[in-house]
């Protein structure tokens, strides 16, 4: 009976800390939006440049891949990815990060604050407590730099 109990609220307890999560993250966005040189796109992307790219360089769109340098971590801190010269194709990217690199163009480098709806959302990624484990309703911030579109 006891067991039955605890199976019971242990789930709704783990919901409801995703929950506060979730404000956690979306107060932390707004106080983001108010930084200086942070730019919000319709779609609640947030970015800022730190470098750049030539303008004459092509930007990439969701037919290109791209060559990148970057770090994911959330707004605690905690790196959950990172890669040097990775290339990957912009239609397999999650929608925030895909939608920053469209607005770069070589050599430049963005930050991208990335809201949970642009990237995994209520599902989170990854399995708790294994290194990589992206929580529900994430915030995702990329320091990116992009090499290379092709």
């Amino acid at each position: 009976m006891i067991l039955a109990l605890v199976l019971l609220v242990l789930p709704s307890c783990k919901k409801e800390s995703w929950l506060d999560w979730k404000t956690e993250n979306q107060l932390w966005l707004v106080d983001n939006a108010k930084q200086e040189g942070v730019i919000v796109t319709p779609s609640g992307l947030q970015y800022k440049v730190l470098r750049e790219g030539i303008p004459s360089q092509p930007k990439p769109d969701a037919l290109k891949s791209v060559v990148v340098t970057y770090k994911g971590s959330l707004i605690t801190g905690n790196v959950f990815d990172k890669g040097e010269d990775k290339s990957m194709a912009v239609s397999s990217l999650i929608q925030g990060f895909a939608e920053g690199l469209c607005k770069m163009s070589p050599p430049a480098h963005y930050i991208l604050y990335i809201p949970s709806n642009l990237a995994y959302d209520k599902d989170g990624a990854g399995t708790e407590g294994i290194k990589g484990f992206i929580p529900p309703y994430s915030t995702l911030i990329f320091d990116v730099e992009l090499k290379q579109v092709y």
